[in-house]
């Protein structure tokens, strides 16, 4: 099992069941797709139907309703029955993928079990989000996988960031030939919306304006029309955010991706790794946080809070741990400090550290000390640096998680599970590396079947490369 509940009263016996599993549900778990995630769990040998109740609960058989005491959601599994109470839509949800996950095969085909036991849960760190490149490479697949996957592991928001990987309407130079329609995207944003997670819409306002990695020179607008040179910067890098007519494209862009992803609290504007911008004047900082302070208001007023990634707000400070590598932009004390100051304090800041081995990530009592909500953002590096990071976001107390995944899935898809589990109870309840990516894989199977597809099996298209 990948998540350990905050509370597990073990009793004797198990609740045995399979073939068509009458349930009363509320209508959240009527949703195909959780009727596939119960399909999966079982290994195909049980269907699930549903008896729809506007109240919080998912009971089958006979078994006591049990009291939440508090907590977000209570099982209660018996010998003749199972009840799962929750106290909201999302809730029920998660508690129902503890269930799912608790799930074993009997003694014989076509028999499962559910060991008798009262659970007792909630989350430690409330929001638990989790990042995701629409890479030119990545086919839609790929995204529906990791979606179910996100759902199973009990994420609570999904940022989607395309990478010249959407065809926008106010401009089609803005996605590669080949990039996905809206009609196309729809469909998997019902689905993460279905298992309880909020997508969050992301597009970069400042630097990494060509929507590819620095390290392979493409421009998704300027490789397809280089006429567009004056929305950016000499180079093509940055956004030339001082210009209003690409204040008004990046204004087109934010609603036509909050139309996209539905309803939702937030909007990921990116801002970081701003190559060649001078922030080392006054007129450089003042342009970039009131173009940030002017984006925020403009969100605002349609009800979305700004993230921000942090790093060009950053002062890699003396006295900071010298085993922790942090990423700070910013080119002295003196400019971190007037940036902060300058900056809405309702602006949403992502600290992203992938390299700080050790608790406490520093970097985000500097936002949090300057009056910032911070989302602690770390990334597949290794054990130590992810653990560093769900430590810090626990004692600190800070908004939440945000894990990132960039372009490295097909090594990484493991550390999307660790991070859940550890952002979910508070611990790493799968010590060994290894592990983890046995635990991933069996989840896989059972939320995406790769229904024999080698390519779609695992999470790697193939298993020789230069990655080993």
């Amino acid at each position: 099992m990948i998540f350990s509940p905050r509370e597990v009263l073990n009793k004797e016996g198990s609740f045995c069941f399979g073939g068509t599993v009458k349930a009363v549900g509320n209508s959240c778990l009527t949703e195909p797709v959780i009727a596939e995630f119960w399909s999966g769990f079982t290994f195909r040998y049980s269907e699930l139907q549903i008896m729809e109740t506007e109240d919080y609960i998912f009971s089958v058989g006979k078994a006591e309703m049990p009291a939440t005491k508090g907590y977000a959601y209570a099982i209660n599994i018996e010998k003749e029955g199972l009840c799962l109470v929750a106290d909201s839509r999302e809730n029920l949800l998660q508690g129902f993928m503890t269930l799912l996950d608790r799930i074993h095969p009997g003694d014989t085909d076509g028999e499962l079990r559910l060991d008798c036991c009262q659970i007792w849960d909630a989350p430690s760190i409330p929001n638990r989000m989790v990042h995701f490149c629409v890479f030119p490479e990545t086919e839609l697949w790929e995204l529906q996988r990791f979606i179910r996957l996100c759902g199973a592991l009990k994420y609570t928001h999904i940022v989607l960031e395309f990478w010249g990987m959407l065809r926008y309407d106010c401009m089609p130079e803005l996605s590669w030939q080949h990039g996905y329609t809206k009609d196309q995207i729809r469909p998997l944003i019902a689905e993460a919306n279905a298992l309880g997670m909020e997508v969050i819409p992301m597009f970069n306002h400042w630097g990494h304006a060509s929507a590819g990695r620095v390290r392979y020179g493409k421009h998704v607008v300027l490789d397809q029309n280089p006429q567009l040179q004056t929305l950016f910067s000499e180079d093509g890098w940055c956004w030339a955010i001082e210009k209003p007519k690409v204040k008004a494209l990046l204004r087109q862009i934010r609603k036509e991706l909050i139309e996209l992803c539905g309803s939702g609290d937030y909007f990921h504007i990116g801002c970081d790794e701003a190559y060649n911008f001078d922030l080392s004047r006054i007129e450089s900082m003042d342009a970039i946080c009131d173009y940030i302070n002017e984006v925020t208001a403009e969100l605002q007023e349609q009800g979305r809070q700004t993230v921000i990634w942090g790093d060009m707000f950053l002062y890699r400070h003396p006295h900071y741990n010298a085993k922790n590598h942090y990423y700070c932009n910013a080119p002295s004390a003196q400019c971190e400090q007037y940036m902060l100051d300058r900056l809405r304090k309702d602006v949403i800041i992502a600290d992203w550290q992938y390299h700080a081995s050790e608790a406490p990530v520093e970097t985000s009592s500097v936002f949090s000390n300057a009056g910032f909500r911070c989302l602690i953002c770390p990334w597949d590096r290794s054990v130590s640096k992810l653990t560093s990071c769900l430590q810090t976001a626990k004692d600190a107390g800070l908004m939440g998680v945000l894990h990132t995944t960039w372009h490295t899935l097909t090594r990484g898809m493991p550390f999307v599970t660790m991070a859940a589990g550890g952002s979910f109870d508070g611990s790493l309840a799968i010590k060994e590396n290894a592990a983890y990516k046995t635990a991933t894989a069996a989840l896989l199977r059972k939320v995406y079947p790769a229904e024999g597809d080698y390519r779609k099996a695992g999470w790697s298209k193939e298993q020789l490369g230069d990655m080993d």
